[in-house]
């Protein structure tokens, strides 16, 4: 179906309620009028509220916080308002009030403390601020009632108190004495555990990698430490060899000075120079060539020096002049340290090798001992430090008792008492009349639509060809006069005027509802 068929069938449903519009504001202006009367028919409902802070200054919840020994009373005076709303409290609440005079047979009565559990509300705020309210066609009642309640709630909750300090104090021993058993408890296991794992532990708390990659690391070390002590020794035999060429054709320092050579002291603190220089440099180094050029020069002139005073026959008296060289002498002290040197770190890198080996071999039975480890100091550590918290909880109460006694007495201050706003709370009687006189309207063309589906007319030959399924041959159209004319024009403005009025009416029914009210119940009072 298109757009233009659809149109063209609205309008056709429009003319044929049109035949009946009549009906239309008929049953529209009585829909509204009793809908109207109903809703001025009902009465005002009006809220009762009070409002009580819980003051508690001895329950010390910093003190009781996650422990389940004890309560807050706090949460006790929200049970409290919750037991508030039984059916006994409550048919008390309804005698003490006058409420119950309203029910005349024990169901009325029973029906009664229903809606008083429906209708009052007690809500409770994080800070500890309890609202009380309830709604009531009478003020003055729904203000009895919260009055009532609110003394109940008190009365109960004072009601529900103990000796809070007492009961924390036992609280807090317990918990105490059994964080110490679970403490002891867990000691015992994790010494057993070391016990029976003896040389598979982590040392300093290093893990299973990180004891595996220190080792590893330490190997590398002492292979390095090796590789250098062995290219030392290397070097100090390569110059043992080559002190005899470089001493045997003259004397030594020792045989100069043993002469009376004048420059046996520089020519020996020289050659100590140069045997120190050649451990750590090769021959070419411009020291060493420069200290070997001056030894030389002072050989030389100890030498002659020598034969000038006629030593030259005790020359072969003088001993091997390597016997007495101190370079000599010393470079055979530094091959002893360092071949000493060379066992220790064969032995250490060894050492270290084994060990690695080790950590490889036991690779699963460690990883398993240091999970368990881990596990069970996780699980001491939590205890000892919920153990050390309730310790401080504790020392803190006793101060607490000792400094300023605690009381267990809870203060209600009351913000509000119990009042009753003069204005009513419902009904929203504008909101509602405009309800009643859209659903009138609503009303009356649904009647409207329905009677002409019962009577249907057609306004055109296409539509009787389309609901006969005929062809119409032709129509005669209607030509009314003048009068008829009129008269058609009078009836369509009297039904405008007549729907204008009722929303004319329901629109100032609306905005001046409180002051039609009023009217309406001075009416009633005066006929009654």
């Amino acid at each position: 179906m298109n757009i233009q068929k659809m149109i063209a069938e609205l309008l056709d449903h429009l003319r044929g309620m049109w035949r009946f519009r009549w009906y239309f504001i008929a049953v529209a202006w009585s829909f509204a009028i009793l809908g109207w009367a109903l809703i001025y028919k009902m009465p005002d409902i009006y809220e009762a509220s009070a409002k009580v802070s819980v003051d508690t200054n001895s329950l010390l919840p910093d003190l009781t916080k996650g422990l389940t020994a004890t309560e807050n009373l706090v949460d006790k005076v929200g049970l409290v308002s919750k037991a508030l709303l039984t059916r006994p409290n409550l048919a008390k609440v309804a005698r003490q009030t006058d409420l119950d005079l309203r029910a005349e047979t024990p169901e009325e009565f029973e029906l009664l403390v229903t809606n008083l559990q429906r209708k009052i509300s007690v809500m409770g705020r994080r800070d500890n601020i309890f609202d009380i309210t309830y709604s009531d066609k009478d003020r003055e009642q729904a203000t009895r009632v919260v009055a009532a309640l609110l003394n109940t709630f008190v009365e109960s909750s004072l009601g529900a108190q103990g000796d809070d300090a007492e009961m924390t104090e036992r609280a807090l021993r317990l918990e105490i004495d059994n964080h110490e058993q679970r403490l002891l408890a867990a000691e015992a296991e994790l010494a057993e555990f070391k016990k029976l794992n003896i040389g598979y532990m982590p040392d300093d708390g290093a893990d299973y990698y990180t004891r595996l990659q220190a080792a590893l690391g330490e190997v590398d070390d002492t292979a390095m430490r090796l590789k250098l002590l062995n290219e030392r020794r290397g070097e100090i035999v390569r110059q043992l060899e080559g002190e005899t060429p470089l001493l045997s054709p003259a004397m030594s320092a020792s045989a100069f000075a043993a002469s009376g050579c004048s420059r046996s002291a520089s020519l020996s603190q020289s050659q100590q120079q140069l045997s120190a220089l050649q451990v750590d440099f090769t021959d070419r180094h411009p020291r060493i060539v420069m200290l070997k050029e001056t030894i030389a020069a002072l050989e030389d002139a100890c030498e002659a020096e020598y034969f000038a005073l006629g030593g030259a026959d005790r020359v072969g008296d003088l001993s091997d002049p390597l016997d007495s060289n101190p370079v000599y002498q010393n470079l055979r002290l530094q091959l002893s340290d360092t071949n000493v040197g060379i066992a220790e770190l064969e032995g250490a890198l060894l050492s270290r090798r084994n060990e690695v080996a080790g950590l490889r071999a036991d690779v699963d039975k460690i990883a398993v001992v240091e999970t368990e480890l881990k596990k069970l100091n996780r699980d001491y550590g939590v205890i000892q430090e919920r153990h050390q918290e309730l310790l401080g909880r504790w020392e803190t109460l006793q101060s607490r008792k000792r400094l300023d006694p605690v009381t267990d007495k809870v203060k209600f201050n009351i913000l509000e008492p119990p009042f009753a706003g003069a204005a009513p709370i419902a009904p929203n009687r504008p909101l509602l009349l405009g309800v009643v006189l859209v659903l009138s309207f609503a009303a009356a063309g649904a009647l409207a639509f329905g009677l002409n589906q019962l009577k249907p007319v057609y306004f055109d030959r296409n539509t009787l060809s389309s609901a006969l399924g005929l062809p119409v041959l032709g129509c005669v159209s209607k030509i009314m006069p003048s009068h008829e004319v009129a008269a058609r024009r009078r009836d369509n403005t009297a039904w405008v005027a007549a729907n204008a009025a009722l929303v004319v009416a329901g629109i100032s029914i609306a905005v001046l509802s409180d002051s039609v009210f009023d009217i309406a119940h001075a009416i009633a009072a005066r006929v009654l």
